[in-house]
């Protein structure tokens, strides 16, 4: 199998294993609405870096039949996890999570780019956004520009090394300048494993404020607490403010 040049990709962090996750069989029952309204949607942010488009590389057999079960049921391929701050386990994919092939990045970047069915492009995104490999950020930096998975990418650079995620050596600063691109994002974004409509602007503020430091910010809601980044955004209006307004200032 041919290399795949890591000169495609513009943010690099050492590698760690990851153990490969158990899920929970779902919770029955509707959906829950957000708490808030959402806005009017902004427009896309701009952003000076060219989108990263990756090849198409063949993988394995064994890894392509991880990809081909992931396709066949993607809503089943991201169960609910055990805890409220690790809401998503993968339930197949473990081997594509834990190679450490130099396509198998560039292959999943290059399924959640390709168009055609969203809920399995979200969960090939959150395949690889529990790789450890160091090629990861700069992927899921690229998946910023893309409206349908734009939150769940923004979702896994903030809690890398965190919680049962892989933990690279990252370039911090430049994930916070990706991110800062995309904090007035106020689409919304329909989870299809969860069946609720979130705002992409969430999941940006959950990733900024973990990254750069949850004790450096002061909300008045007592419900906010260290799993912010790690939980789904649950915030009122008034928190989501409070949170844009330090964000601009941290």
């Amino acid at each position: 199998m041919r290399p795949v040049s890591l000169a495609l990709f513009v943010v690099a962090a050492c590698s760690s294993a990851s153990e490969p996750p158990h899920a929970q069989a779902p919770p029955p029952g509707p959906s829950a609405a957000p708490a808030s309204s959402p806005s009017p949607a902004a427009a896309p942010a701009s952003n000076p870096t060219p989108t990263l488009r990756a090849p198409m590389t063949h993988l394995a057999p064994a890894l392509e039949a991880e990809l081909k079960a992931v396709r066949s049921d993607p809503i089943e391929a991201i169960g609910y996890g055990k805890k409220t701050y690790r809401p998503y386990e993968p339930t197949t994919g473990e081997n594509l999570i834990a190679s450490d092939d130099p396509a198998v990045t560039p292959r999943l970047l290059a399924e959640a780019q390709g168009g055609g069915d969203r809920v399995y492009r979200l969960a090939v995104v959150h395949l690889l956004g529990m790789r450890a490999t160091s090629d990861v950020d700069a992927a899921l930096i690229a998946l910023l520009d893309d409206r349908e998975v734009s939150a769940t990418a923004a979702y896994l650079l903030g809690r890398a090394g965190f919680k049962g995620y892989p933990s690279r050596t990252r370039d911090v600063a430049a994930i916070v300048a990706a991110l800062r691109r995309h904090v007035d994002d106020a689409a919304t974004f329909d989870d299809p494993f969860y069946r609720r409509t979130f705002r992409v602007q969430d999941f940006v503020l959950g990733a900024l404020a973990r990254l750069l430091g949850p004790e450096r910010f002061q909300i008045a809601d007592p419900r906010f607490d260290n799993d912010i980044g790690y939980a789904l955004p649950w915030w009122s209006d008034t928190v989501r403010a409070e949170l844009l307004t330090q964000v601009r200032t941290r």
